[in-house]
Formats: C-alpha cells, structure tokens, sequence
C-alpha cells in the first residue's frame, strides 16, 4: 500500500520534485526494500539508506539540506529516538516551514519526550 501511494504522489510530478529518503536498520529489510523499490519503478525517487538513525541521520543531513528540506517525516522506530531524531533535524534546520511529522508507536510503548516536544 505505501508504494503504491507513493508511486501515485509521484505521477504527474517531474522525477526531482518527489524525493524520499528512509532508513533501514536491518540490512536485509534494506535489500528488500530497495528491490521493491525497483519493481515499482522508483528507485529515481527513494533512497534507502543503511543503519542506526543517529548513525545515519547526521550525514543524511546534508544530503536532506541539497534536495530542499524534509516536507513529512515518518517516524517508525523504538520511540526513544524519536526526540533525539527531531531535535538533530531541527537543529540542522533540515526541515521545511510546515512540515508535517507522523510518529509510529508513541502511546505504547510511548515516547513522552517526543509528544512533549511537538506540543510545545
């Protein structure tokens, strides 16, 4: 369902103006990904990377900062990096006025510091 919502966002769209970059802790998951990504005819658009997010997130940065800032952010992971995750995008100005943030997994098993983040 994700790729074909992503595939649908995509049409219609010049191949530059669509951009998604995931990270993939498990190498394996990031394989399967990358070769679902193929059969979709979207590896123009995805970038799947490879790694723990505060291991990855600080040179995605740059690579976010080239291609315009981050639009949406999903969040799926143990929601004690979500906090941590958010507060280096931020700082870095990584992400655009308005942009929407979706979190996975906050109420359980939770991530107080998170929901107290984008409440203030």
């Amino acid at each position: 369902a994700c790729l074909s919502r992503a595939r649908d966002a995509a049409q219609g769209r010049s191949h530059s103006s669509v951009r998604v970059i995931t990270v993939e802790v498990d190498a394996m998951h990031a394989m399967i990904a990358r070769c679902l990504l193929a059969f979709a005819g979207l590896t123009h658009s995805v970038e799947v990377l490879t790694g723990h997010s505060e291991d990855v997130l600080p040179w995605a940065i740059n690579l976010l900062q080239d291609h315009g800032g981050v639009d949406m952010l999903f969040l799926d992971q143990r929601g004690s990096r979500y906090e941590s995750d958010l507060d280096l995008l931020e700082r870095a100005h990584a992400l655009n006025d308005g942009a929407v943030i979706v979190a996975d997994n906050v109420l359980k098993p939770g991530a107080p510091l998170f929901l107290w983040q984008v409440t203030r």
